[in-house]
């Protein structure tokens, strides 16, 4: 990638708003010392209000599907329950930026002019499956969105572990039988293809999770490292 490239896209999550602490401190730097840094934010800016439409209070029934399976919303002393309330403030926070972080994979294709989308009445906007995964033992949070009637994953990492092993990502269905989708491959925003018989396990309420596996996946067809996030997918 060359480093207009780069620029170009660290612009872009600046104008978006999904960068944090020490990168958010460096691009707002750069706003103020650089005009050309600058200029590129506010094209981000510019290229982005269109999308923004107006604003809509989600259906209350959304939020009486997800509650049920929040342990968080237990608010009793019962051990493990501040573990509990700091993944739901992780998972929110992945949650909140799905939108955002799925806008700046779209939008952001080599060679090619994001476009200019007037503003769509939210009773026509299609519907979309997302998941928002994160882990345990380790400080990891992907947010995937399916496209294309589940050709397509967008695959955008929010916090990755620091580790060489090969990111295998799984959908488990209702069968409870995991079904390799693919290798996420490195830290950046990205796209993975899915293969036509995997599409079917696509589908609300399925799981999918990340395994750190050796070079080139696993060699069994199952997880065999260890499953460091987890999430099910929604329709939002």
């Amino acid at each position: 990638m060359t480093r207009e490239r780069d620029d170009d896209i660290f612009a872009a999550e600046l104008a978006l708003g999904v960068l944090e602490g020490a990168d958010r401190a460096e691009a707002e730097a750069r706003v103020r010392a650089d005009p050309d840094f600058a200029a590129a934010v506010d094209r981000w800016h510019a290229r982005l209000l269109p999308m923004l439409g107006t604003e809509a209070t989600p259906p209350a029934e959304l939020w009486e599907r997800i509650a049920p399976t929040l342990a968080a919303n237990d608010v009793s002393d019962a051990p493990g329950n501040a573990a509990a309330l700091r993944r739901w403030r992780a998972f929110s926070f992945v949650a909140s930026a799905v939108a955002a972080v799925l806008a700046l994979v779209l939008i952001l294709q080599p060679g090619r002019t994001p476009p200019v989308v007037p503003p769509q009445p939210v009773e026509t906007q299609a519907a979309r499956m997302v998941a928002a995964l994160e882990g345990d033992e380790m400080p990891m949070a992907v947010a995937i969105g399916i496209e294309k009637a589940g050709a397509e994953l967008l695959i955008t990492p929010v916090r990755m572990a620091d580790d060489d092993r090969a990111r295998e990502l799984w959908v488990i269905p209702a069968d409870g039988t995991p079904r390799s989708l693919g290798l996420i491959a490195g830290d950046a925003p990205g796209r993975m293809a899915v293969a036509a018989p995997m599409r079917a396990y696509l589908s609300e309420g399925a799981t999918l999770a990340i395994s750190l596996e050796p070079a080139g996946g696993s060699p069994t067809g199952a997880p065999t490292g260890p499953v460091v996030a987890t999430g099910k997918l929604l329709t939002v």
